[in-house]
């Protein structure tokens, strides 16, 4: 039957492209396979023989075997146990399903998908039996696959203000017509889940919220649904409104008035400035709302001054301050503290590591100029930005391979801007101390990790600390990883 021949032949495909890509993003796959509940020991057991699985059962499809099906069934199986899991524990980690083609977090239209691909796999197995009830399974599934992002794209086509069409956790469709009352300027902040920054701003955010209602509309922009204590909390997994506010960092703002927008406020400090810039548009009715917002981005220092005599806050307009032999500055960079690395395929002494970009203080040995983002470039820094009680001081012993990812320069990621794989020098030798590995010795020799020696860790955090003092900023630092038993 012709129709069972395509089937089996598309089964197979499917199952060679997830393979395929596997196989061309080992390091990707590997760490979704961590993110999965696997042990990192066994990580790279497990990603091998999935991949080797997956070829396995593409081959049987092509061949014909009746077998290929059964196990096509069977792997789809486990594949919807995994995700039911995770999504049941609160977890939404990164699928990788089918490494850079189609890479994002767990949720229920991944378990739609993987449906459709068995209502495929059974039609197959049934030798094209009960093709209508299965076809019909097959089409629900992929509405329910495909429909929520087709939908979103829909609305925004369909005419809120600048694209803006985003749902909040309740599934409500909001807009930036609905978000900016009228005569009332609108703050966007935009987070991320795993940004410890922003979760450090989101107590004030909800603050803003509620002490601001009717006088300025505050909306946090997430680019995954992190389930925050905040009123307003719109969901951007496809981070298409930060596309269109050039949001390449997080913590971030941008104030709309009279459908006019600010620049993008980067860091805590800022946003407090751009908040705080808001309200006086709001207050002073009497003069041009349009005078106003051009007043607050022509003249930065007017904003500044006044955040500087607000007595309830430190002074935070400092964007570039030398201590000892390093700069401090405050804008964008990229942030290596836990970052697993892999070796470079072209040199043998680079580490390519996978870090996140972030806006804030981070101190280096390049000045601030030197450092400052251009285009899809940005250097890496040392920061405790984003510390949270989820992070530890793990020490590795002489002989662990680690990467200086220091002041090396790094290239945003094209599909996702809050990540950036960063080039860095490889260590082979020495002891050394990083943010990673949860405090599992084991994965000193097991991964790679973006780390330093003792000596510069213990440099930077008293260069770090000093600097954090003299602007009057809060800095932390993880607690060390206790001895092991």
């Amino acid at each position: 039957m012709i129709t069972v021949l395509v089937a089996r032949l598309l089964l197979a495909g499917i199952f060679a492209v997830a393979a395929l890509a596997k196989l061309a993003d080992r390091g990707a796959a590997r760490r979704a396979v961590t993110a999965f509940g696997v042990p990192q020991t066994a990580a790279a057991i497990v990603g091998t023989a999935l991949t080797t699985t997956e070829f396995a059962v593409a081959a049987l499809l092509v061949a014909g075997n009746r077998a290929g099906a059964p196990a096509a069934l069977l792997l789809l199986a486990g594949f919807a146990a995994a995700v039911l899991v995770n999504l049941a524990r609160g977890r939404r980690p990164e699928c990788h399903c089918f490494g850079r083609l189609s890479s994002g977090p767990l949720g229920w239209p991944t378990l739609a998908r993987n449906a459709c691909f068995a209502a495929l796999a059974a039609f197959v197995a049934c030798d094209g039996q009960f093709g209508w009830p299965l076809t019909a399974f097959g089409i629900v599934m992929l509405a329910l696959w495909l429909g929520p992002a087709a939908r979103r794209r829909w609305m925004a086509r369909a005419g809120a203000a600048d694209g803006l069409a985003l749902p909040d956790r309740a599934g409500n469709i909001w807009t930036l017509d609905r978000l900016a009352q009228p005569r009332r300027p609108l703050v966007l902040v935009f987070s991320q889940p795993g940004c410890g920054a922003c979760d450090l701003l989101l107590p004030e955010v909800a603050r803003w919220q509620d002490d601001l209602a009717g006088r300025v509309s505050i909306a946090l922009v997430n680019a995954g649904p992190a389930g925050h204590r905040v009123p307003i909390e719109l969901i951007d997994e496809r981070r298409a409104a930060f596309a269109a506010f050039g949001i390449t960092a997080t913590p971030s703002a941008v104030l709309i008035d009279d459908g006019r927008r600010s620049d993008v406020a980067r860091g805590a400090g800022a946003i407090g400035d751009l908040v705080d810039d808001a309200v006086r548009i709001s207050d002073q009715s009497r003069l041009s709302r349009r005078r106003l917002l051009q007043r607050a981005t022509a003249f930065p220092v007017v904003a500044a001054t006044a955040a500087a005599c607000d007595s309830d806050r430190p002074t935070t307009d400092v964007k570039a301050l030398q201590v000892e032999d390093v700069w401090m500055c405050d804008q964008t960079f990229a942030l290596c503290t836990t970052a697993p690395c892999v070796p470079s395929a072209t040199d043998p002494n680079i580490s390519v590591c996978d870090c996140v970009v972030v806006n804030g203080n981070s101190i280096g040995s390049k000045n601030c100029s030197d450092r400052a983002q251009s285009g899809n470039k940005i250097r890496s820094a040392f920061s405790t930005v984003n510390i949270n009680a989820n992070f530890a001081v793990l020490s590795c012993p002489s002989g662990a391979a680690w990467a200086n990812c220091l002041d090396v320069e790094c290239e945003i990621d094209a599909t996702n801007p809050a990540r950036a794989k960063c080039q860095c020098v490889t260590v082979k030798s020495g002891p050394s101390i990083t943010f990673g590995g949860g405090c599992d010795t084991a994965t000193c020799t097991s991964t790679t990790w973006s780390a330093a020696t003792p000596e510069m860790y213990q440099d930077g955090m008293r260069q770090l600390r000093a600097a954090m003092d003299r602007v009057g900023k809060p800095v932390t630092f993880p607690k060390p990883c206790p001895a092991p038993k």
